[in-house]
């Protein structure tokens, strides 16, 4: 996808701003945007950020079999990664002129320098080497972007480590983080890419030009120089003469720029370190996370508050007429009354005059029950009496004293049979 170029009108307003010594981001014509380097929970990874630009990158090593040219020293690759979530005009595993260009610039930069000792990374001469790979991926981009990949390139360098090795005769052992402490590349140098865009012919300068300014400039020169003040690399993209004197003048900016990235790379690396001697996983990446986005780890969510608003005493027509409204009505509660509407003196009364009620039936039946016996009670005597009445026999009459002696007589027999 091809992106719209800038439109006359466009082009005219950042011109004309730009010629007044001013810029949309409300920056000097020879000021930098502020830079934010962050390095991975694992060796050899680090995002740099400038300005809107962003870019991340991770050093990985493995071991090879050198060429037969070199054969003692070690290789570093560099390779690049144009998203198109960076850019629209990017396309997927297709660097395109622009691509390549920019691993160009790094090879230049980082490779060609020498700013890496690649004699320590020989293994075993004509045998075995260390293959050292830089991947370099566009995240976000806003110009300057050479100056961001450099960056984190020089960084992840810096705090790659890799693996420590013993050799024996016929095969080398590679030990773990565990066993044995890795071991860091040896740096000479650390080269800081710095781009300064050129207007009016180079008569004026324009530093850290952003993607639309880059596009209204007629040409930039790209200068990577290091702390001891050696330039290490100079790239100009347009067709420009530019005199010994313009060219000084972008140099001696760049050498200020680099010392100062210089002493916030170490001060990064040298950090990391510490938390890590003191046995301190750092955090890693998860610094770059805003904190306004929650997250499963959030302990509580953001409170929302809604804008107060006043509101003013309404008319008696309105106060009057208060419709019901229901909402959320929970379906199970229809029909039941809530405990603020209930009157405690009716619910005791009802109460009570249940509980006499009660009273009153019980005090009923046991009339019912009682009438009952009575007529039972009633009807047998009158049975016993139509009997006694009935018989034709007179009734033998036995005396009380006879009848105590018989029980005396059953009781003795009785005590008698127990004994025996």
């Amino acid at each position: 996808m091809r992106v719209p170029p800038l439109t006359t009108c466009e082009k005219e307003v950042i011109l004309e701003a730009l010629k007044s010594g001013k810029r949309f981001d409300f920056r000097g014509l020879e000021e930098f945007r502020d830079v934010k380097l962050v390095v991975g929970s694992e060796v050899g990874t680090a995002i740099c950020t400038i300005g809107n630009t962003k870019v991340i990158a991770a050093v990985s090593a493995q071991i090879a079999e050198p060429s037969s040219m070199r054969p003692h020293k070690g290789v570093i690759n560099i390779d690049v990664d144009l998203s198109p979530l960076a850019n629209v005009s990017n396309e997927h595993d297709r660097l395109g002129s622009k691509g390549m260009e920019l691993i160009r610039l790094l090879e230049l930069i980082i490779r060609d320098s020498r700013c890496i000792d690649v004699e320590s990374l020989c293994i075993r001469a004509g045998k075995e080497i260390w293959k050292v790979r830089v991947d370099v991926r566009i995240l976000d981009e806003d110009g300057s972007l050479l100056d961001c990949a450099c960056l984190a390139a020089i960084t992840a360098l810096q705090h790659f480590k890799r693996p420590n090795v013993t050799l024996e005769p016929h095969h080398t052992l590679i030990y773990s983080e565990y066993e044995k402490a890795p071991v860091p590349l040896n740096i000479y140098h650390m080269p800081i890419c710095t781009t300064i865009g050129l207007l009016d012919k180079g008569q004026m300068v324009v530093i850290d030009p952003t993607e639309k300014e880059a596009a209204c400039l007629d040409g930039s020169i790209v200068v990577a120089c290091n702390k001891r003040r050696e330039v290490c690399a100079l790239h100009q993209s347009t067709n420009l003469v530019l005199s010994t004197k313009q060219i000084e003048r972008c140099v001696k900016l760049a050498m200020s720029r680099a010392e100062a990235l210089t002493a916030v790379v170490s001060d990064v690396i040298k950090q990391d370190q510490r938390e890590r001697s003191a046995f301190k996983r750092p955090d890693g990446f998860s610094v770059t996370t805003p904190s306004l986005i929650l997250t499963s780890g959030t302990a509580a969510a953001r409170q929302i508050n809604a804008p107060r608003i006043q509101h003013g005493r309404e008319p008696e027509e309105k106060m009057l007429y208060q419709p019901s409204v229901i909402v959320n009505e929970n379906p199970l509660s229809v029909g039941s009354v809530k405990q603020e509407e209930v009157d405690e003196d009716a619910l005791i009364d009802e109460q009570l005059s249940i509980i006499q009620n009660s009273v009153d039936g019980v005090a009923k039946e046991k009339e019912m029950v009682d009438d009952l016996l009575d007529g039972i009670c009633d009807s047998e005597e009158e049975e016993v009496k139509t009997e006694i009445l009935g018989s034709s026999e007179p009734m033998e009459v036995v005396p009380v004293v006879e009848q105590q002696k018989d029980e005396e007589d059953v009781t003795s027999w009785r005590k008698k049979k127990k004994k025996v």
